[in-house]
């Protein structure tokens, strides 16, 4: 930024962006000491605590911007509390919770508020609120698809692109197949053997063969062995689904070739070796997100909610 001065090198560091609805860094020009204003730093641990304070060596990155904290509700302690006391139970989908009224005196809260907790834990798909005489709040299991569409909302508002979806994936799925060969759980290799059998068990030009080839990549999504990678994994899969194979954009596939790459990354990951399943996972990965990419318009498009 030569030939700028102060002031529009500190416009210049608070312009956001791509125009996108996301804060992912504002400047403090003079955070610490004033004064000693200097060239801009990249942010550490340190800069990023927002109220962050000491000697400045220039602008730096505070994250998140210092606005207006809001007061967390009641309701939202409620739904908190109740998803610590399903874990502490370690209570299993199908499970039920205690009714509206051992909960009211149990959390010593208004019937309002209690049943805001449960929407809002119904909404992020953790319960179901069961109807009629036996009904009420059930305990169910993560689904993926409910983590993609909350993920999807803020993908949308920061303007992210089917491209930069791909590109996640591509970069995702060869270190996940790595991964799986590295850890090999047994549980993990099962599911993966059920699935390339049920894979090689469809018969050519029979349609089903792209619900199993969808199934092979959920199950590999789930055998990082990281809990927070696999979740991760499994959103993006499922937000690619629904947009990609959902909207009939790849109909056109080769059934023996998808089928065929999906067996030797999978007997790569069984027999423990990491290197060639990554290998084999980034090639297949590249070839198929290659071809969505080549959508007239399509990769540019932006990722809506839902």
């Amino acid at each position: 930024m030569a030939g700028m001065n102060k002031d529009d090198q500190n416009k210049t560091l608070r312009r956001p962006a791509r125009g996108r609805l996301v804060w992912s860094a504002w400047y403090a020009p003079d955070v610490g000491i004033p004064g000693e204003v200097g060239e801009a730093n990249a942010a550490t641990a340190e800069d990023g605590a927002v109220g962050a304070v000491g000697k400045s060596a220039g602008p730096r990155a505070v994250y998140p911007p210092p606005l207006i904290d809001r007061a967390i509700k009641t309701s939202e302690r409620i739904a908190a509390a109740i998803v610590s006391e399903i874990i502490s139970l370690e209570l299993k989908p199908g499970d039920r919770l205690p009714n509206e009224a051992a909960m009211v005196e149990q959390f010593r809260v208004g019937r309002g508020s209690l049943r805001e907790a449960l929407r809002i834990l119904e909404v992020h798909g953790l319960i179901s609120l069961r109807s009629g005489p036996g009904g009420g709040p059930e305990v169910i299991a993560v689904n993926p698809r409910d983590v993609a569409r909350t993920f999807s909302l803020y993908l949308h508002l920061s303007r992210a692109t089917i491209r930069e979806l791909t590109e996640a994936r591509l970069f995702l799925e060869p270190m996940i197949a790595r991964m799986a060969a590295e850890t090999r759980e047994p549980g993990g290799m099962k599911r993966l053997q059920e699935a390339l059998d049920y894979e090689a068990s469809i018969p050519k030009g029979d349609p089903r063969y792209i619900f199993a080839g969808n199934n092979f990549h959920y199950v590999l999504a789930t055998m990082s062995g990281n809990a927070v990678i696999d979740l991760m994994a499994t959103a993006l899969k499922e937000l690619y689904t629904s947009r990609v194979v959902g909207g009939g954009l790849v109909n056109d596939l080769d059934q023996e070739k998808l089928r065929g790459d999906h067996r030797r990354i999978g007997m790569a990951i069984i027999e423990g070796d990491p290197e060639k399943a990554e290998r084999l996972a980034r090639q297949h990965t590249q070839y198929y997100l290659g071809k969505v990419v080549r959508i007239p318009g399509f990769a540019e498009s932006t990722i809506t909610w839902g």
